[in-house]
């Protein structure tokens, strides 16, 4: 780009901005109006600025122009974030918003998170559940965007139909799969992660001639748009099993920017294939992040009064956090809804099949679908009310599902169990997520292990100074307050139920 004629007061103009009247930096970095008209800088305008230039920049410009640059992101995530702001997050594919559920509700985390959904219910959900949600097709997103350069945060959580028994297992097809695990690789290389041995012995005298050959080296990325990168899995038959192909997208994206990703987690159906799950560790390890792991964990280990078992991947990009210890703490369904213990449910009407059409409520019952819509008490015909069904997977029952009976119930047999979501997450983030899980399995599940001993200690927020020791009806009477949640109960109860 040419040269102004008037240098900036600022030396440190990048070239990106040479020729652009939008401001002028003293020498504390601070915007000078100008006489001219402001235009819109670009997404690269800002990518090429941070701290105070980037800052005095977007307070240049208009309201307007900074939702116009910031779309369909928050406009305040094109500034630098403020020392004490919540670290920035994103969900992809959010659904329902198990996940968040689990940092917000179990962990008490704060986090400034943007959630992603295509779908209308889902998406109401999820915001009326406090999440900032985009309904926009994953695909036609480019995590590549300046508002989202300081993200620390992601977690996906795509569909996972095609992979499962339910959706005949499309995604394991030998064709797409070998399409998907192409496609996996070229991303990879698209976003520069693909690392080169420099020359082992370098020919050059002076250091100053040696070039980028000469040292190991990541690849230059291609700058390829985001449609040529899903149009990789165009040609596979299974487009849910595609998506797969989104981590791997935002993560090296995101990175692409410089965004300092610390937290990765990825929940997946259990019959994910392990080529999947290595090609993405490999695409996350090459890339420098610290420790990689996929486990399968299921719900009801994690005290759910229902079975959900899932591949689960956590990362970390600069710590060694561990595996998430499984605990171990079951919930029986019947006492953690109140019904009587020798009640039976039936999944099937009449239909007589070869896994049977009625179980028993007085356990740790069967994954939870959308088909739980039609179950009922085989006694009496009641069905489950939307309140229950949440309690089942581990939700309030005022979690804000929103929708028709059958969408309600289809969102919640989708959800990333938000038990599971709080102990990936608090291993992440190194709390002491077992000790906030059980506080929160005594607040839902009050009839299970809302029992605490009546010597119990009841300690603030600060987990530091303990209250005087409270009666077991003081304790009651803070359950039926709800006044429960601000306090952690230190009690004497077995690690399983």
């Amino acid at each position: 780009m040419p040269t102004p004629a008037t240098p900036t007061p600022a030396a440190t103009r990048p070239t990106a901005h040479e020729n652009l009247p939008l401001f002028a930096l003293d020498a504390d970095g601070q915007a000078q109006p100008t006489n001219e008209a402001l235009p819109t800088p670009t997404h690269e305008d800002l990518l090429a600025l941070d701290g105070p230039e980037l800052t005095a920049l977007l307070d240049s410009l208009t309201t307007a122009q900074r939702d116009q640059l910031a779309g369909p992101y928050p406009a305040r995530w094109l500034y630098p974030p403020k020392p004490g702001d919540a670290p920035r997050g994103v969900t992809v594919c959010a659904g329902c918003g198990g996940g968040c559920a689990g940092l917000r509700l179990v962990l008490g985390v704060e986090a400034d998170m943007v959630c992603i959904e295509l779908k209308k219910d889902p998406t109401a959900t999820s915001t009326a559940a406090g999440c900032t949600v985009i309904r926009q097709d994953i695909k036609t997103l480019d995590p590549r965007h300046p508002a989202l350069r300081y993200t620390r945060r992601v977690m996906c959580t795509m569909p996972c139909i095609d992979w499962t028994r339910a959706g005949l297992g499309a995604g394991r097809n030998a064709t797409n799969l070998e399409i998907l695990l192409d496609a996996i690789d070229q991303v990879g290389a698209h976003m520069g992660n693909v690392w080169v041995d420099g020359t082992e012995v370098c020919t050059h005298d002076d250091p100053g001639h040696c070039d980028e050959d000469c040292y190991d080296h990541m690849i230059e990325p291609s700058g390829a748009p985001i449609t040529e990168l899903w149009a990789l899995v165009d040609d596979m038959t299974a487009e849910t099993a595609g998506l797969m192909l989104a981590p791997v997208i935002w993560i090296l994206g995101l990175r692409s920017i410089g965004a300092p990703i610390e937290s990765i987690v990825i929940e997946q159906s259990s019959a994910l294939p392990e080529d999947v799950q290595q090609y993405i560790q490999t695409e996350l390890r090459t890339a420098g992040c610290e420790s990689v792991q996929w486990q399968d964990l299921n719900a009801a280990d994690f005290g759910s009064a229902s079975n959900r078992n899932r591949a689960i991947m956590s990362a970390h990009w600069y710590r060694h956090p561990g595996p998430v210890t499984v605990p171990g703490i079951r919930t029986n369904a019947a006492l953690a809804l109140g019904w009587p213990l020798d009640t039976r449910i039936n999944t099937r009407g009449e239909r007589k099949t070869s896994g049977g059409n009625v179980f028993a409520l007085n356990r740790t019952i069967t994954a939870v679908t959308g088909k739980i819509r039609g179950w009922y008490c085989q006694e009496t015909g009641r069905r489950f009310t939307i309140p229950e069904v949440c309690a089942l997977l581990g939700l309030p029952g005022d979690y804000p599902v929103t929708g028709s009976r059958t969408s309600q119930c289809q969102q919640l047999g989708d959800i990333f169990s938000p038990l599971v979501s709080a102990a990936v997450w608090g291993t992440l983030l190194g709390l002491p997520w077992l000790d906030m899980l059980r506080t929160y399995l005594a607040q839902i599940y009050p009839a299970v292990h809302g029992r605490p001993d009546p010597a119990a200690v009841l300690f603030n927020p600060d987990r530091h100074h303990p209250t005087q020791a409270v009666t077991e009806a003081e304790i009651l009477r803070l359950f039926a307050q709800g006044d429960y949640p601000r306090f952690r109960i230190q009690t004497n109860q077995p690690a399983a139920h």
